[in-house]
């Protein structure tokens, strides 16, 4: 079980020093704009591979994940966090992992007590890691219940692609190339600077953890699901916070505190819990 659990946990390794590194480009670009950005640069570098490894009806499930998850979710969740701020955003938009592992049963898999205990934990232990200064709106706490669910459906449609035989690096570029689209549009219309954007930051990490993040990342995340099921795949993908909050200590970026503290153990629990 712990082997097989290694995609997952990579998996949330590559988010959470993504997450950190998206937030270097996005103090001087509008986050919508890097959102197209690591888009733009996962779907160029994976477009050859997919066309290789060839498409099928998984194609259409893994591009409706894309709009749910990457242009919708992640714009609703960046959005709440501007009127209601991480400490509201995060645990509200992370209770989308208890929805998953319930929705997971539409697929057949069991679910069990551990499985929704350690779902819910997550989401505690993502409050304790982000518990700060709240300042919660209606509007904001609705974001992240739209981002939440956003993110449930199209986590979900990950496994009904992989159930058609999409396999994963193809997986990955149609989520992508679908919200690239998407975004694109959104930064037309809102007359951001792409151009100089892309200017700015071809020559920088930004492409490659892009790929790190969408590509490999995605792949694994996939893989995981042949190995331990959506439900186990996304309560470990749920450490990613807490493995975040690790780097930024350990790089003097942020200072531990109890609540975090108490957060971390939280969160290593609800992990253990799916080993019982």
């Amino acid at each position: 079980m712990i082997i097989d659990a290694a995609p997952a946990l990579s998996t949330a390794f590559i988010w959470a020093w993504a997450s950190i590194t998206y937030g270097d480009f996005m103090r001087r670009i509008k986050p919508i704009t890097v959102n197209f950005l690591r888009m733009l640069y996962a779907s160029t570098a994976l477009l050859i591979p997919a066309i290789l490894l060839r498409f099928n009806v998984g194609a259409v499930w893994g591009s409706l994940s894309g709009l749910l998850s990457l242009a919708i979710g992640d714009s609703l969740y960046l959005m709440s966090i501007n009127y209601s701020g991480v400490s509201v955003a995060a645990p509200v938009s992370y209770t989308y992992i208890p929805i998953t592992v319930l929705l997971a049963t539409l697929l057949g898999e069991p679910l069990t007590a551990l499985k929704v205990a350690s779902g819910i934990l997550v989401v505690v232990g993502v409050y304790l890691l982000s518990h700060g200064e709240s300042r919660v709106t209606i509007r904001g706490v609705l974001l992240a219940l739209g981002a939440s669910l956003a993110w449930a459906i199209g986590q979900t449609l990950i496994k009904v692609a992989d159930v058609n035989g999409l396999n994963p690096i193809t997986l990955a570029f149609t989520r992508v190339a679908a919200a690239c689209i998407i975004l694109l549009i959104v930064n037309y219309i809102t007359h951001n600077d792409l151009k100089g954007a892309i200017k700015s930051t071809i020559r920088t990490r930004l492409p490659l953890v892009a790929i790190l993040d969408l590509g490999i990342g995605v792949a694994l995340y996939a893989y995981s699901i042949d190995l331990i099921g959506l439900g186990l795949t996304v309560i470990m993908t749920g450490s990613m916070p807490l493995i975040a909050q690790a780097m930024a200590s350990v790089m003097g970026r942020e200072r531990l505190t109890i609540n975090r503290l108490l957060g971390a153990v939280v969160v290593v629990l609800a992990i253990l819990l799916i080993f019982l």
